[in-house]
């Protein structure tokens, strides 16, 4: 009896205290949800501050919340927010970072609806993350992965979120007809969130742009516009813009275009969206490509490229490497198109190699698969219905039947038709055989008559072609007759030549002639009647008178003057005028107006030459002038070069002709060559002759200047 009250004690013992501990982990689990309630709220509240532009606010509430927060699902919610955080800054490696740890952190949740639906939005940011990297095929991935796992639940947002990102992916990958389709599913989602409805019509307006649907393309991108403006979204009417401005390009309008790149480029910097910046310089450079502005190409494509690389986006920097490259083959840049080239093969390489995944196709088969089964499902519905309304009719039982006989008919009318159409073939081969042997006799007919004509033709040919020797040799006659004719007229050539040189040489005589008579005429006249004077006053006068020493040293300084002024006037008188190199060129030129020579003159320093000693003017400029004469006299030549260069204390003189030249040993020296020598010998200079048979004559002069 004692053992039985002791045992009866024990169990209710045992009871009691089971009831206690289940009372107290009952308790827990109350505290446990009472603080994840707490928890979620105060992470909720962190998003409306992210969403109104109080990013810094957010994120330092954020912080604070790290130390605070003690359960799981707050954990992951709150790393959530932090990749959607960087996702809006566009810092994607932190965004991968956080959303990675969401995901990480979401497997120790114990509720698996929410575990699911967690794990869900981590996998959409990872997606977005892929996505504006370039990675899609890794970007499609991670959205199959987040439809997957809340596939079979209620369809909420991680549901749609995930749908919207496999439309997008669809859109760059240019499937329009599965992105347009899963775009508008996402309309159906009519809860608190904007961006899928923004996003959606955003996309679906592109979709039909691709389209060449304009109408329809600006209704979705306006209504997009409308939902951006209420909500204040930047980013959404930067994008918006943007996408208008491409539909203006497709029609041509590059002026409107720009108009909407630009509005969409100034929102996109002033609040720092970084790659709808990128983006946006990228489609200005494209139309600046197109109206071949390539430098103002190139500045938005580098502006792009600047802002891809700061922030690793692979695709963006894809395709501005791939036009960059374009347009330095265009500007014959081939260095810098190159290696343009190699950075865009790293890149694409990069990409594919982070892209390679055979998951990636599983899962997009599985998601479309059970796309189509619900399909399947909805038209086996409409199957049943259909198959029970004809159940309860019978006149369709009947019209079965007809219809059985009408196909029973028609099968032996094409049975008819292919018995005349085997007729009617053999009736063809016939027809073709007969035309076949027609065409044999043509054949035949035509070889007989391609030789008649051959034979004809030869017959034509013989004659034409003793008709072409004798129009030969009579054009080979024609040819002499004028090559003599030729020869004929080069010579009277050369006697009109020959008389214009002897007229250029005798009115230079005779220029020589007066002047000396004149010179002649002063000294007689002059000169010559004061030095009488003087002796006579000499010979007669008493030398102690002072006036009569006077008066004889009046006329002796009279008759130095009228020597001096004799002397001055014997310089040519353009010396007096113009400069002595001027003189010399003028002179060049007039002789090559009335001769076949071509001058060529050249000093150096002009200055200086043309400051030098009178003397040395004027024996320069009859030196040159004996020498033309000599070139045209004997040279044969066509052109002369005259160079003058004063080098230190010495004036070098180099005449060159191209004439018949000759020989240096054998030549006897005329008056005119003598002459030369003898004014370089009274200039106490030097004279050097280069000459060489048919290859011209070459006079180097060196005078010196003291």
């Amino acid at each position: 009896m004692q053992f039985f009250l002791r045992k009866n004690s024990y169990s209710l013992l045992f009871y009691f205290f089971t009831f206690i501990i289940n009372a107290q982990e009952e308790n827990k689990k109350n505290n446990y949800k009472d603080l994840v309630k707490q928890e979620k709220i105060e992470i909720e509240n962190l998003f409306p501050l992210l969403n109104n532009k109080d990013d810094l606010k957010a994120y330092s509430n954020a912080h604070k919340l790290v130390k605070k927060i003690k359960t799981k699902e707050s954990i992951t919610r709150l790393n959530l927010f932090f990749a959607n955080y960087f996702n809006k800054k566009t810092i994607l490696d932190s965004t991968f970072f956080y959303a990675n740890k969401a995901l990480k952190s979401s497997d120790f949740i114990a509720n698996d609806s929410l575990r699911r639906i967690l794990a869900s939005s981590s996998y959409n940011l990872i997606g977005l993350y892929n996505n504006k990297k370039g990675l899609i095929e890794a970007s499609k991935k991670s959205h199959l992965k987040g439809i997957e796992i809340v596939q079979n639940q209620k369809k909420g947002y991680p549901y749609y979120v995930n749908l919207h990102g496999l439309a997008n992916i669809y859109l760059k990958q240019g499937d329009y007809t599965n992105a347009l389709k899963y775009f508008k599913q996402c309309l159906e989602y009519k809860d608190v969130d904007d961006e899928i409805s923004i996003g959606s019509n955003i996309n679906i307006g592109i979709i039909y742009g691709e389209f060449k649907n304009y109408e329809s393309s600006i209704v979705y991108l306006k209504k997009a516009n409308l939902i951006c403006k209420n909500n204040e979204n930047i980013n959404c009417q930067a994008i918006t813009a943007i996408n208008i401005g491409e539909n203006y390009k497709d029609l041509g309008n590059h002026k409107e275009a720009l108009k909407y790149y630009d509005e969409g480029l100034k929102l996109a910097k002033q609040n720092k969206l970084y790659q709808t910046e990128a983006f946006a310089n990228e489609y200005i450079g494209s139309i600046l490509y197109e109206q071949k502005r390539y430098a103002n190409a190139k500045l938005y494509y580098i502006n792009a490229l600047t802002i891809s690389l700061q922030h690793n986006f692979l695709s963006n920097q894809r395709d501005l490497f791939l036009k960059l490259k374009e347009i330095a083959i265009v500007e014959g840049d081939y260095t810098n198109a190159y290696e343009l080239l190699n950075r865009y093969s790293k890149i694409k390489d990069s990409i594919n190699v982070l892209e390679k995944d055979k998951e990636i196709n599983e899962l997009d088969i599985k998601f479309k698969t059970l796309q189509k089964e619900n399909e399947i499902r909805d038209l086996m519905l409409e199957n049943n219905n259909k198959i029970l309304i004809l159940n309860n009719q019978e006149k369709t039982i009947e019209n079965l039947n007809l219809q059985k006989a009408i196909e029973s008919k028609k099968n032996e009318n094409k049975l008819l038709k292919l018995n005349e159409s085997s007729q009617k073939k053999a009736n063809q081969i016939k027809l073709l055989k007969k035309e076949q042997q027609l065409k044999d006799s043509e054949i035949l007919r035509q070889k007989e008559t391609r030789k008649i004509i051959f034979i004809g033709f030869l017959i034509i040919l013989i004659p034409i072609i003793a008709l072409l020797i004798v129009y030969y040799q009579k054009q080979k006659a024609q040819i002499l007759i004028n090559n003599k004719q030729k020869e004929i007229s080069e010579q009277k050539n050369k006697a009109l030549l020959k008389d214009q040189e002897l007229k250029l040489i005798k009115a230079q005589i005779e220029g020589q002639d007066k002047e000396r008579l004149r010179i002649a005429q002063e000294l007689h006249d002059s000169v010559g009647g004061n030095l009488a004077a003087i002796k006579l006053q000499l010979s007669n006068s008493n030398f102690g008178k002072e006036s009569e020493i006077k008066n004889i040293n009046h006329q002796i300084n009279e008759t130095y003057n009228q020597v001096r002024n004799l002397s001055h006037n014997m310089l040519p008188k353009k010396f007096n005028q113009s400069k002595f190199c001027d003189v010399l060129e003028e002179y060049l030129n007039k002789l090559a107006e009335v001769s076949q020579l071509t001058p060529s003159f050249v000093a150096y320093p002009r200055k200086e030459i043309n400051n030098l000693n009178e003397n040395i003017q004027v024996e320069v400029y009859t030196i040159v002038q004996e020498l033309i004469t000599n070139t045209i006299k004997h040279a044969k030549a066509n052109k002369i070069e005259l160079q003058l260069n004063l080098i230190e204390n010495s004036l070098n003189i180099i005449f060159e002709d191209n004439g018949i030249g000759f020989n240096i040993k054998n030549n006897k020296e005329g008056i005119g060559f003598i002459n030369i020598k003898n004014r370089i010998n009274n200039l106490k200079g030097s004279l050097h002759i280069d000459s060489t048979m048919n290859r011209g004559s070459i006079f180097n002069i060196e005078i010196p200047i003291i």
